[in-house]
């Protein structure tokens, strides 16, 4: 099914449904982080028959739009301004009286069931991750990381722009046919979790395929250097250059629009290319690595800090 088509299918099913959830996207966390987030709550809706209505509008990646800066459109948008205020990450609205209130007026007055607070946990939940999903409409069957392949590779089409430039970086890389895509993450990522080496990461590949092209989305050059000096025998491709020295989210919310713009469409770029590599390499840890599975259903897709694909 081409996903023109199923879209139209999703939305059909979609708008059929009775109670309606208006999820908040690019709040203030990382780009993947609000990506999967987003996934799982349109399948968490599906799954519970509910209507998923976006809101993306002022976002910590938008540039005009939101959502649309980049991306075709796949559903109705709320465009109303409570959202950027009421509507958010369930530990981001504080449980108070005058909160409880002003949600539950909001909801009423705009018409809808829920806010990205009211599903947050749930999305989140074991529980959650460990259903089967059967949607004929969709094509949609078996466990959550199948399901979720379904709705990203239809969902996630870039606009006619975004496409042309992120292809044309693609190309002046000159990847070979065949490479590894490896994800290797520093920046503020070290107050999440253990990041691994570069060294680590060239000892676990070994294990699992001699190809020696390498295709590396970090965010510290130090980590390039480090690979070309110690694996001379392995041919390094990236987009980082010299002088950048780790991520930051805190840093990239302060960029203003073109920056962030700019920013936003070099990480789309490397995460297509890392899509398009022969094998991937990366962490659990890691959104990106997470939405690469999505992507690929967890085929030849490795995490080096675990043994299979789930979410966190």
């Amino acid at each position: 099914m081409e996903s023109k088509k199923w879209i139209e299918n999703y939305n059909k099913l979609n708008n059929s449904f009775q109670k309606t959830l208006v999820f908040r996207v690019g709040i203030q966390a990382g780009l993947y982080s609000e990506i999967n987030h987003m996934f799982l709550a349109i399948l968490f809706c599906l799954k519970n028959n509910i209507k998923f209505v976006l809101s993306s509008r002022d976002n910590n990646f938008s540039y005009d739009k939101g959502w649309e800066d980049y991306f075709l459109p796949f559903c109705e948008e709320s465009y109303s301004k409570v959202h950027l205020k009421y509507n958010a990450r369930s530990y981001q609205i504080k449980p108070t009286i005058p909160n409880i209130i002003k949600t539950k007026i909001i909801r009423k007055t705009l018409g809808i069931d829920y806010l990205t607070q009211d599903i947050w946990t749930f999305i989140r939940d074991a529980k959650f991750q460990n259903e089967t999903f059967d949607i004929p409409q969709l094509g949609i069957s078996g466990n959550l990381v199948s399901a979720l392949q379904m709705v990203v590779n239809n969902v996630w089409n870039f606009q006619p722009d975004i496409q042309q430039e992120i292809n044309g970086r693609i190309q002046g890389l000159n990847l070979p046919t065949e490479y590894v895509g490896v994800h290797l993450r520093s920046g503020d990522k070290v107050t999440e979790a253990k990041v691994s080496s570069a060294h680590e990461y060239i000892n676990y590949i070994k294990n699992i395929t001699p190809l020696k092209n390498l295709f590396v989305f970090t965010d510290d050059y130090k980590n390039i250097s480090e690979l070309k000096s110690s694996f001379t025998d392995y041919r390094i491709y990236t987009f980082c250059k010299e002088g950048e020295k780790g991520f930051s989210e805190g840093a990239y919310n302060r960029l203003n629009k073109e920056a962030k713009k700019e920013m936003t469409i070099k990480v789309l770029t490397d995460s297509e290319a890392l899509y398009k590599s022969s094998v991937f390499v990366g962490t659990m840890s890691s959104n990106v690595g997470l939405f690469i599975g999505m992507q690929r259903n967890a085929k030849l897709w490795y995490g080096i800090d675990a043994n299979d694909w789930r979410m966190w």
